[in-house]
């Protein structure tokens, strides 16, 4: 996590270091590779429960619950369609399932044993829809079916924010709060989704499987146009993301969704260097 200082910061890294003692475990961690944490996302939830007026605790208690279910839909997309055939990649397949469900039991667990029954039940019918936009989007793309771009980023928000827009959406105090952070919550993963395709194009030259992939498959489509369209899509969401921190109170969400915003800028900027160095 970055170390600039925020109010909710120490709070937010106790977190992520409580997600991942739940997690660990040396013989998966040697056979699969445990995807990285969603932290940006996890500290947009602690601050909404916060203002929400939850306590440090119970908030801590949802914000692990949520990043131990991402945890294992993030592994469970890590489950390729083909794997060599050889004992060490059966094992990897085998073992990228039973640890995608283990992830995603160790959040029922927490739950049930703080009573957080309501908890369970909303992040339950969010991972339903989570696999059901997967499902969705994989579809489009085996079918080659063509899909507008709003329609992409519908599927592709629903997979990377259900989880924390269900929260929102149950436990919003008003339907201006809600709206507020639900479009926080989907633009700031769109400028994470596509910053992190850039990059990979950028410094790995290869089209990762998202937005450039969903590019890439339009009729004509160069790899130059893709980067290109990269570029203007996180340009434009890290400009819309700024523009709706400038309209918050109190200044104390404001600054923390600010060092938020600085630090996709900072990534930014740093791609634009290497980009005029080349």
């Amino acid at each position: 996590m970055s170390k600039e200082h925020t109010p909710y910061v120490e709070e937010v890294r106790s977190i992520i270091e409580q997600i991942y003692k739940r997690t660990t475990h040396s013989y998966v961690e040697y056979y699969v590779d445990v995807p990285s944490m969603a932290e940006n996302r996890l500290e947009l939830l602690y601050l909404f429960l916060r203002e929400q007026g939850m306590t440090k605790e119970r908030a801590s208690i949802f914000c692990t619950a949520t990043g131990l279910v991402q945890l294992g839909l993030d592994m469970h997309e890590h489950v390729k369609n083909q794997y060599e055939d050889s004992l060490s990649a059966e094992r990897n397949r085998q073992l990228t399932v039973l640890a995608g469900d283990y992830y995603s039991s160790r959040y029922y667990h927490l739950l049930s044993e703080t009573g957080e029954i309501e908890a369970i039940q909303v992040l339950s019918g969010a991972v339903q829809r989570v696999n059901e936009a997967k499902m969705k989007l994989y579809v489009a793309g085996r079918d080659s079916r063509s899909l507008s771009d709003e329609e992409y980023w519908e599927l592709r928000n629903a997979i990377d924010t259900g989880l924390y827009v269900a929260i929102v959406e149950k436990y919003a105090d008003s339907d201006d709060r809600r709206r507020f952070w639900v479009n926080l919550m989907k633009e700031t993963a769109k400028v994470e989704s596509v910053i992190g395709e850039w990059e990979q194009i950028k410094w790995q030259e290869q089209v990762p499987f998202g937005f450039a992939r969903f590019l890439l498959q339009k009729p004509g489509a160069t790899l130059a146009q893709v980067l290109s369209g990269v570029e203007m899509k996180a340009m434009e969401m890290l400009s819309l993301c700024e523009q709706m921190v400038r309209t918050l109170h109190p200044a104390e969400t404001r600054n923390v969704l600010a060092s938020i915003t600085a630090r996709y800028s900072h990534r930014v900027n740093r791609l634009k260097r290497v980009i005029e160095e080349m």
